[in-house]
């Protein structure tokens, strides 16, 4: 039986297929940046911002501490910290103070599924058959890692998830505080760069974000292949 052949991560028309949803995004951002400039919506976003300056920096970085653990999106958040918070913190003041929410976020919700959900979901398990799977441990940052990186699965559901297997709580809030610390930095230095009109720095920072996405693309596909040993089965 001849051997099967070695798998490709990626053929050259999936990879086709990637730079072209890559420039439709793009493109999409530029296309909205235009629509914003020709119907006054930059003022609006001036009132928005001045808005969440008059409420203060600890309160807006104490509801992105809080508020994703209940399923709000941390993106609006990353957007907005930059226009409303560089000109008093600065940008790296405001990464940091960004970076630090997430990590009190994360921690959050892992003690919120670890302790008071997953009692809950294990008698809804024991019901239907089964039990909550646990990784090994000798293996956690690989799998932690491997669901940070998943796709459609939002942030504070990975969160519960990891939260409610009991994954290594060190591994845990490492892995979730820098996986999402790189797409927080380019979305604080994006939003402030379209807020002051600097087209470099936005484009400079787009730029960022795509080859963030790119690398983790490519690293999921890889983490992918060795899955099957480190994922715990469904007893």
């Amino acid at each position: 039986m001849p051997p099967s052949p070695s798998p490709v991560l990626l053929s050259p028309g999936g990879l086709w297929r990637w730079r072209w949803h890559g420039l439709a995004i793009l493109g999409a951002v530029v296309l909205l940046a235009w629509c914003a400039h020709a119907v006054g919506l930059r003022a609006l976003m001036e009132q928005a911002v001045g808005r969440l300056r008059a409420a203060g920096a600890p309160l807006f970085f104490s509801g992105m501490a809080v508020l994703p653990a209940f399923g709000f999106p941390l993106m609006p958040f990353a957007l907005a910290a930059g226009p409303a918070f560089a000109p008093a913190l600065g940008r790296g003041g405001v990464i940091a103070c960004s970076i630090l929410a997430v990590a009190l976020n994360v921690a959050l919700s892992y003690a919120l599924a670890s302790t008071w959900l997953r009692p809950l979901v294990e008698k809804l398990m024991v019901r239907l058959g089964y039990r909550l799977p646990a990784p090994r441990r000798d293996r956690a940052w690989f799998f932690i890692t491997l669901v940070r990186l998943a796709p459609g699965l939002p942030f504070w559901a990975q969160s519960y998830l990891l939260g409610l297997m009991r994954v290594r709580f060190g591994a845990y809030l490492l892995v979730s505080t820098l996986v999402p610390a790189c797409y927080l930095t380019g979305t604080i230095i994006l939003g402030d760069a379209l807020m002051q009109g600097n087209k470099r720095a936005a484009f400079a920072a787009l730029a960022a974000l795509a080859l963030v996405g790119t690398a983790v693309f490519f690293l999921r596909r890889r983490m992918e292949a060795k899955a099957p040993a480190v994922i715990p089965a469904a007893p």
